[in-house]
């Protein structure tokens, strides 16, 4: 017991010297720790800086080349970095990201990025340690100097991610199989690794040498059927655009933006978790970059080259890189749209101008350039779509974190996910807020759609179709009504649009989401709640919703100024009522009009799903078909015409009431022709106005039994109304009793003297009556040579066997001494003959 009471205090007092070297161990390496984070900020600046002046630097050599008065003469491939006259020419090569300092070449390598990643990864420790650490008096001086240098390295990570992205150029080229036929052309070439963008010529119209590019020719049908074919073989890409989607990225390139996108990806450009922005502040900036698409309306002025302004604005989603990225790929995608637009645009005005000096129908021009109009806007359309997936390659070979080797979603944060889905939202929306606004033009100023008044007048120009300036005015006024000829060809075009809207749309909404939109998104209200929203609310999404609804509320205008133009047609007037009675304008035009839409079913019925129009009240699966429309139109066709006819009685003369009936005789005829189902194809009648014009429903027929009632039945009462007129005839012909004919001398059949003025009254009577009704009448024009031939068949009918009985009777008696041959002039046969040259056909 003596001994134990020795050695307890030593051995406890050797378990505190334990202890005591034990923490004086572990204050030594946090000592030691201490030091080196402490040393972290001096130590990692050197990469970070450099990396940071490198990408500033490589930013203004870029901008200094693209100015107009760059004295650098830079060519877009590789070439050695001296000239032969010892001017220094700065590009990028696979090694080394080319830059200048203080006049000399610095050479941004690849190591020096991965340095500076690492980097950034060593200050986000220290930080945290400092952090964990904030009672230490020099962990605020710590935490500045830590806090400065990763900000700047973030700096320099953006600015080269912006540099990068912006001067690779579009994610597009010519498609290869039309690569060959473009260098046929007079076009230059701008390359850029490989991508290859168009810089002087749409290569649509011209033919130097070489055939044409076939989009450019495409009528409705080819490019209908062209994207049905797609549609169905699940190769819509590969049919669609003249050029094709491409990476205009280099390897080399790719590794640096991965880098640095895993880097700063998910907390990475945050030094702390703890410091970062909270998940609710980061989701109310997104949700300022978003809209319902029932709330997407048009900001700017048309023609301005913005629909909204929710797309102008620059991303801040709170991660600096995605809002570099979206700035860069904005601009670009932007920029590959807008040039292809305007050398649509320039080369169609060229055509325009060619073509109005050849002093060819201005109203088929029109037409023409209506069609084109609306053939380039489809094109845009599918450019549209190439972009879209060029910059979906893009993002997902160096934005999305699936691109990185070490991913992991669940290590994702959620609000790092909405953002990645808001970044690449913003640079679709820039491609289709532009295709919004192009589309709108052409309703707005091509079509003439603004400001429709349904009682005013018609013109035939329309001051709409000016292809100067695209900047309207919201003061602009067009045209009320247009002429049939000019609304029904806009009323084509828009169909022809809505067409491959209807058939792209989807698809196009479809390449501007990504697999992070499956997720359910957040919203954020005006409060700071968060609510739940499914994924459309994405803008991109939303704009490819607004350009089917902005496209479908403008055709169905279109369609009710062609019913309108038909219905209210002027009714007087040499130009819209011809004097001689034939076919008139409105009726060949509206003919046309209907072979125009008569093909577009499947857009027609976009239009009737989702609009009320004023012929077909219902909307959904309850409208009605084209036929609804067509029966529209012929119906108030018919009441135009009529009232046409019964503006012909007012006019002076004594056949004026007679051709108004003979008006509706030639019109009703040529719509029978021309509509009904079982017309002869032998027919002699062409479209009048139309005879070279091709339209795809040129063999469109009426097959419902209504046409046939109500042309026919207007056919067949007008005919018999007109021949009423030359049964007049048969007063004179009628049988003289016996006992009214008396004779002076029965063997010669000499006639009493008040016998023979009862003949004489009779034979000069229908003479008179013939001579003025066949003057009158031999000058009016019937169309068609078969009308024309069952008119006169009608009309000899009518009279002609009752005078040839009359004549062979009455002819035979003395009715007057000295003036017989002169009662007599008009004979059966020479009658018959009058009657076969009479009408101009």
């Amino acid at each position: 017991r003596y001994l134990a009471t020795l050695t307890s205090p030593a051995t406890e007092t050797s378990t505190s010297l334990t202890q005591a070297s034990t923490n004086l161990t572990s204050t030594l390496a946090l000592l030691r720790d201490a030091r080196e984070k402490f040393d972290t900020a001096a130590d990692c600046e050197p990469s970070i800086d450099r990396l940071y002046r490198g990408a500033k630097d490589l930013v203004e050599t870029r901008n200094r080349r693209d100015r107009p008065s760059n004295i650098y003469n830079v060519p877009n491939d590789t070439s050695s970095i001296i000239d032969g006259i010892g001017r220094r020419i700065f590009n990028d090569d696979d090694t080394m990201t080319v830059a200048t300092l203080n006049g000399t070449i610095v050479g941004l390598t690849e190591q020096d990025v991965y340095a500076a990643a690492d980097s950034l990864e060593i200050l986000r420790d220290a930080h945290v340690f400092f952090h964990e650490r904030s009672s230490w008096k020099s962990s605020k001086g710590a935490l500045t100097n830590i806090e400065r240098v990763h900000q700047l390295g973030v700096d320099g990570m953006c600015n080269l991610i912006k540099c990068h992205l912006h001067h690779t150029g579009p994610a597009i080229r010519i498609k290869r199989a039309l690569t060959l036929l473009r260098n046929a052309d007079d076009a230059t070439i701008d390359t850029r690794g490989v991508s290859t963008i168009a810089t002087n010529t749409t290569f649509g119209t011209r033919k130097i040498g070489g055939p044409m590019n076939p989009h450019a020719l495409e009528t409705a049908r080819d490019t209908r059927e062209r994207l049905s074919a797609a549609l169905q073989n699940r190769d819509l890409m590969k049919s669609v655009g003249e050029y094709e989607e491409s990476l205009p990225l280099d390897t080399r390139t790719v590794r640096e933006l991965r880098a640095m996108f895993e880097c700063l990806g998910g907390n990475g450009c945050f030094l702390n978790p703890a410091t970062k922005p909270s998940a609710e502040s980061i989701l109310k900036e997104l949700s300022k970059h978003q809209a319902a698409a029932a709330k997407v309306s048009r900001t700017e002025k048309i023609g301005s080259g913005y629909y909204t302004k929710l797309s102008m604005k620059n991303l801040e989603s709170g991660y600096p890189h995605l809002d570099a990225y979206a700035e860069a790929r904005r601009t670009i995608a932007y920029n590959a749209m807008q040039l292809f637009y305007r050398q649509l645009r320039d080369e169609r005005k060229k055509e325009w101008d060619k073509t109005a000096s050849s002093g060819r129908d201005m109203a088929e021009l029109e037409s023409g350039e209506l069609d084109s109009s609306a053939r380039d806007a489809v094109r845009c359309l599918e450019h549209a779509m190439v972009i879209v997936a060029g910059e979906k390659s893009i993002y997902r070979c160096v934005v999305s974190p699936t691109s990185s080797h070490n991913h992991d979603t669940s290590k994702v944060p959620l609000e790092y996910k909405y953002a990645l889905v808001a970044s690449y939202s913003s640079v679709c929306s820039a491609v289709v807020d532009r295709v919004l606004d192009i589309i709108e033009l052409f309703f707005v100023k091509d079509a003439a759609l603004r400001n429709t008044l349904p009682n005013a007048s018609s013109s035939n120009l329309n001051e709409g179709m000016s292809l100067g300036s695209d900047l309207l005015s919201h003061g602009t006024n067009a045209s009320a009504v247009p002429s049939v000829r000019f609304a029904a060809s806009a009323a084509a075009a828009g169909l022809r649009i809505l067409d491959a809207v209807r058939m792209l749309g989807p698809s196009l909404a479809k390449l501007c989401e990504m697999a992070s939109n499956k997720l359910q998104l957040q919203r954020v209200d005006s409060v700071g709640s968060v609510t739940s929203k499914d994924s459309s609310s994405t803008l991109a999404s939303n704009l490819c919703i607004a350009v089917h609804r902005m496209t479908v509320k403008n055709v169905g205008k279109a369609l009710e100024n062609l019913a309108l133009s038909v219905k209210h047609d002027p009714i007087s007037g040499e130009k819209f009522r011809p004097q001689d009675a034939s076919v008139a304008p409105l009726t060949s035009d509206a003919v046309r009009a209907i072979r125009l839409v008569s093909p577009f079913v499947s857009a027609y019925k976009s239009v009737t799903k989702r609009r009320p129009l004023p012929w077909d009240p219902k909307v959904g699966d309850a409208a009605g078909e084209m036929d609804f429309f067509i029966r529209y139109l012929i119906m108030s066709l018919l009441a135009n015409l009529q009232a046409k006819g019964t503006a012909y009685a007012q006019d002076p003369g004594p056949v004026a009431e007679a051709k108004s009936h003979l008006f509706l005789v030639n019109n009703t005829y040529y719509l029978s022709e021309q509509l009904k189902y079982n017309y002869i194809p032998e027919s002699s009648a062409p479209i009048l106005l139309n005879i070279q014009e091709d339209i795809d429903g040129n063999d469109f027929k009426i097959r419902g039994e209504w046409f046939s009632d109500q042309v026919n039945k207007l056919f067949v009462n007008s005919k018999k109304k007109y021949l009423q007129y030359w049964d007049s005839l048969n007063e004179y012909l009628r049988d003289v009793a016996n006992g009214q004919l008396t004779y002076t001398n029965p063997e010669q059949k000499l006639l009493t003297l008040e016998s023979g003025r009862l003949l004489k009254a009779r034979f000069s009577g229908f003479n008179d009556t013939f001579e003025r009704m066949y003057e009158s009448h031999r000058h009016l024009t019937i169309f068609d040579s078969k009308l024309r031939e069952i008119i006169i068949s009608d009309v000899k009918n009518t009279f002609l066997p009752r005078y040839e009985q009359f004549f062979s009777i009455y002819s035979k008696y003395q009715f007057s001494k000295k003036n017989m041959d002169d009662y007599l002039k008009y004979r059966p046969d020479k009658v018959g003959d009058m009657l076969s040259n009479m009408f101009v056909s």
